[in-house]
């Protein structure tokens, strides 16, 4: 079967190229934007324990008093896990690179984070129900497979 040329410029297996790029590079401004000493130092901590504190989903607030809230040690891993989490995302997706995990893995940020805003508008649940979304369209498109580092390595 021959790929569909949509618009006579790219095919659709490039355009969902392009948009797993763009999902990469999204990730890494989400790691660029934040002011990372204070990130990883805990200063979102009172934020979290906030939104833990009156959040809709009780099971989903226990969790995190009892994970990432639990300690200062664990805040700061957990704000370590966050920053590493979507740097790997970021260049996997964007650079094609294992982008099935990457892939994975930025779908279960988005998640958390939705979980985290327990669903109610904090400004940033709209952006993350978009990469959700694109993420989940990349992933059962296979758009790793096009311009990227795992179509070199695994053809």
């Amino acid at each position: 079967m021959e790929p569909l040329d949509v618009f006579g410029w790219l095919t659709k297996e490039e355009w969902l190229a392009l948009l797993r790029v763009g999902l990469g590079l999204w990730w890494l401004e989400s790691v660029r934007h934040k002011d990372l000493r204070g990130f990883l130092r805990g200063d979102a901590r009172g934020w979290v324990e906030g939104l833990a504190a009156d959040h809709p989903l009780p099971a989903y607030a226990r969790l995190l008093r009892a994970t990432s809230l639990r300690s200062e040690r664990a805040w700061v891993v957990t704000s370590w896990l966050v920053v590493l989490g979507e740097f790997a995302a970021g260049v996997s997706i964007a650079f094609g690179f294992l982008a099935f995990a990457g892939l994975a893995l930025a779908a279960f940020l988005n998640l958390n984070y939705l979980l985290l805003a327990g669903l109610r508008d904090q400004g940033e649940q709209g952006q993350n129900l978009m990469m959700l979304l694109i993420a989940v369209v990349l992933f059962v498109t296979g758009a790793g497979g096009t311009w990227g580092i795992d179509a070199v390595l695994f053809g």
